[in-house]
């Protein structure tokens, strides 16, 4: 994979100066704004990702080098890391520059997380017109540190508890189990998946990635089998908790619009708003661990006449001072 990024190179590196005279390098714009896009390593490989709300170490170069991106284009004043659609904006444009006319394999999802495997627009040399629907999920203030990750059954992605990953998204924990079952059946791991960690796996070579990963393709990429005989699905051993801030996108459409490339000086993406957002999840704390004391001393005060400062003069009488008098004894 080191290989592999060397010959590649990071299309997304430049100065300022080169966004508007060479189309060679790949950035994303929207009217006059520059949207940050970053190389990252994928289960395609490396791919481009823009509009993204992740850590940067989720990038190609953090996780085949483990530096972060260098950032010569945010000197510029345009430049935004995301671009937000505005509660009266119906359509959102991408123009993707930088792939000249060759194909590029488009996914779509979500801000918080990552590419799935099998959710994949295909290809295209033309420009996508999507009608989307989209729907937020988020915390209130007080909901990280007011419940651990076993009560709340939900992880931020700096909560990260993955080995491969530099960050936690539902996704990537996916992307782990495959990993996991990969090495599992094939004894080693395919190149594109991060090898700077503490314990790194054995590379899987070309013949084994022919052979295994070829025959098991299916069950790899859908993380389950049907067993022929009791016609069930057997699921691989993932559990993976649901990211705490997330959006759900939708599809509802697609239309490809021929011969518009040369209007916008690359391949374009243009996100319709089918209907906007009306609702938004909040995961909040309704009953934290204070009100749990506070209803448990009301509960004992209202039956047994039990208060915080009887709990102190029993422990006081029945404890410490039977320790007290142990020690002036003995001595």
């Amino acid at each position: 994979m080191q290989l592999i990024y060397n010959l590649t190179g990071d299309d997304t590196l430049r100065f300022v100066a080169d966004i508007s005279s060479s189309l060679d390098k790949i950035h994303t714009i929207s009217g006059d704004l520059i949207i940050g896009t970053r190389q990252i390593l994928t289960e395609y490989g490396l791919c481009y990702m823009t509009n993204s709300k992740l850590s940067e170490k989720y990038s190609s170069r953090y996780m085949i080098e483990h530096k972060l991106p260098d950032k010569d284009i945010q000197n510029s004043p345009s430049y935004i890391n995301v671009k937000k659609c505005n509660y009266f904006e119906n359509d959102v444009n991408y123009n993707v520059l930088g792939f000249d006319i060759s194909p590029i394999n488009v996914f779509l999802h979500s801000p918080f997380d990552v590419m799935k495997v099998d959710q994949n627009l295909g290809y295209t040399r033309d420009s996508l017109q999507l009608r989307v629907t989209s729907m937020e999920t988020v915390t209130e203030d007080e909901f990280e540190s007011g419940a651990d990750v076993k009560r709340r059954k939900c992880r931020f992605q700096h909560e990260n508890n993955l080995t491969h990953f530099p960050i936690f998204t539902r996704n990537l924990c996916q992307q782990e189990c495959r990993l996991n079952l990969v090495f599992k059946i094939c004894k080693c791991i395919p190149h594109f998946y991060a090898k700077s960690v503490s314990n790194p796996k054995q590379v899987c070579d070309y013949k084994l990635l022919k052979i295994c990963l070829g025959q098991n393709k299916d069950y790899f990429a859908k993380l389950y089998y049907s067993d022929n005989k009791s016609n069930k699905k057997i699921m691989a051993e993932c559990y993976c908790l649901q990211n705490c801030v997330d959006s759900m996108v939708s599809i509802r459409t697609k239309l490809i619009m021929e011969n518009t490339n040369a209007l916008v000086g690359g391949t374009s993406l243009l996100f319709d708003m089918v209907d906007l957002p009306k609702e938004r999840l909040i995961r909040r704390i309704i009953f934290s661990f204070q009100d749990l004391l506070v209803s448990l001393g009301s509960t004992a005060g209202f039956f047994l006449g039990f208060s915080v400062m009887a709990l102190a003069e029993f422990f006081y009488y029945f404890v410490l001072k039977i320790i007290i008098v142990i020690l002036i004894r003995r001595n």
